[in-house]
């Protein structure tokens, strides 16, 4: 009865944190085209993406503020900011659409009305992404990417059938901002299902030790946010949102319909294919998903010039496809972040902080190249797509291992067949370390007692908690000693490539990405030991 429950819990939690995202994102994208059309300002976007970075840096201030107190409950945090984020939402759009008629045409009054309601409807963004980051890291690990290819891929369906010429026309810029403030509010619902907050217990007190502990994943060994969200994983997040920045860089604000490749019909008969194959397709990894990114904005960059003459708007669809995609590669970024870290609320804050750099960098790279060049809007998209397409290029090569100063570590590496890390601790040298015999019987318990509790014990704990086989134990255990393939191998009696689809499996189920992962783990299993 309990399994089957947790199960149902589970199966809920992975409906509410799909469809609340469709459901956020495509509200957010609605009324961001309608508000940004609307706003009359020069640099619309730019200001956007200027307004959400600030959004999400008070945030996270607030966030570190709050888990340092420990006296309040997350959840009701977030829901008070989301609550407040659609009342501001709708003050902006008010705003946009009904006060900024009745001024002056190039007035300041009408450009700074503007602003303003533009960075109003930008606060709802960052708490309800953030509360969303946290359900999705409550979800079990084989669910997780699944479940973001859904929810970001049905935003963008979602936003694509609404996008749809006739749909657009029979709503009008009330009705899709309407919309767009409905879909929100279903978001905030479902965030609220999928992390069990609702009247009641938000009346319930909370012990302050399980504050924290809103959002802790069962099953998961927990690292400080530092150890999660290095540097280069930082760099594989702005990177893998700098696609949305691009394609959505304001230099077609205002233009019709076509000049939105998602509104496009092709674009959503597309979606929905993708849709399909990440319902179906229940292995499906980061690196699969990165990979058909990859492919579908590099064709529709690089043969832009003979598409247009082929099969006018193919490359704007494979752009948007290419675009879609990548979002997906980074939201399960920011889950990975929130669902390692010790508290999710601040390491969702910090990953959402960091996309959100990404999204302006690729709204920068536009409008840079654009100043730099001073050409027309046809060439600054190419010279531009180019840029994106080498800092992609480069960002592949880095994954194949060519380049460790760039790391990308949410694509399982290639497996080195040298010792990448050496292991510390009482066990490090080997039967053939030239230590000799032991001296005495009395030594070698000593030795062998505290092999036990620094390597068996500690790699015992992990192979339960992540159900490893024991072929995968024996190679955690080997990995996290810091012995190389070839001793591995020799050990277990196995082949290379078997080590390897054993390392494979193992990384999937310890949802690590490189051998320090790995060793991370296994310190932190002997430390709660």
């Amino acid at each position: 009865m309990a399994d089957e429950a947790a199960r149902r819990g589970q199966r809920v939690a992975f409906s509410c944190s799909a469809v609340g995202l469709s459901c956020m994102f495509g509200g957010i994208w609605l009324g961001d085209r309608e508000v940004l059309e609307a706003s009359g300002l020069e640099s619309p976007v730019l200001s956007m993406r200027i307004c959400s970075l600030l959004m999400y840096v008070v945030l996270f201030a607030v966030a570190c503020r709050i888990v340092r107190r420990r006296r309040v409950d997350v959840r009701l945090f977030l829901g008070a900011c989301s609550a407040l984020g659609l009342a501001l939402f709708a003050a902006g759009a008010l705003v946009v659409l009904a006060v900024m008629p009745q001024l002056p045409a190039d007035c300041v009054d009408r450009r700074l009305a503007g602003l303003a309601g533009l960075s109003l409807t930008k606060f709802v963004g960052a708490p309800v992404s953030v509360w969303l980051a946290c359900a999705f890291a409550l979800l079990d690990r084989t669910a997780v990417m699944r479940a973001c290819a859904l929810g970001m891929l049905g935003a963008f369906a979602l936003y694509s059938t609404l996008s749809q010429a006739g749909v657009a026309q029979l709503l009008g810029t009330v009705g899709t901002v309407g919309a767009a403030g409905l879909l929100l509010v279903c978001s905030v619902a479902l965030c609220m299902t999928g992390t069990e907050l609702s009247p009641r217990t938000a009346s319930r007190r909370v012990p302050p030790g399980a504050l924290g502990a809103a959002f802790a994943a069962p099953g998961v060994v927990k690292r400080p946010l530092s150890k999660v969200l290095t540097p280069g994983y930082a760099v594989a997040i702005v990177l893998s949102a700098m696609m949305l920045g691009f394609l959505r860089n304001g230099l077609e604000v205002g233009a019709s319909a076509v000049g939105d490749p998602h509104a496009d019909p092709a674009s959503l008969v597309a979606l929905v294919a993708l849709l399909a194959v990440a319902l179906l397709w229940k292995g499906l990894r980061t690196e699969h998903v990165f990979y058909g990114a990859l492919l579908f904005a590099t064709a529709g960059i690089l043969l832009q010039p003979v598409l247009s003459v082929a099969a006018p708007g193919a490359s704007g669809v494979l752009c948007g496809l290419g675009t879609a995609l990548f979002e997906v590669v980074m939201w399960s970024l920011v889950v990975w972040v929130a669902r390692n870290s010790t508290d999710a609320f601040v390491a969702a804050a910090a990953a959402r902080l960091v996309a959100v750099v990404g999204h302006l960098a690729g709204t920068a790279v536009v409008m840079g190249v654009g100043l730099i060049l001073g050409s027309s809007l046809q060439d600054t998209l190419h010279a531009s797509g180019l840029v994106v397409v080498l800092v992609y290029v480069l960002l592949l090569v880095a994954q194949l291992g060519f380049s460790p100063q760039l790391q990308v570590p949410f694509l399982s590496p290639p497996v080195a067949d040298a010792d990448a890390c050496g292991a510390s601790g009482p066990a490090s040298q080997d039967a053939e370390g030239g230590q000799g015999e032991f001296a005495d019987a009395s030594r070698s318990e000593s030795e062998a007692d505290i092999d036990r509790r620094y390597w068996v014990e500690p790699c015992d704990a992990v192979a339960d908690m992540y159900r490893l086989t024991a072929r995968e134990r024996e190679v955690l255990e080997l990995m996290a000693r810091g012995r190389d393939m070839p001793y591995m191998g020799e050990t277990l009696c196995i082949s290379r490539n078997t080590l390897k689809m054993h390392i494979r499996h193992m990384y999937t189920k310890l949802d690590a990405h490189s051998r320090q992962d790995v060793i991370s783990i296994v310190e932190e299993a002997r430390q709660l030991s």
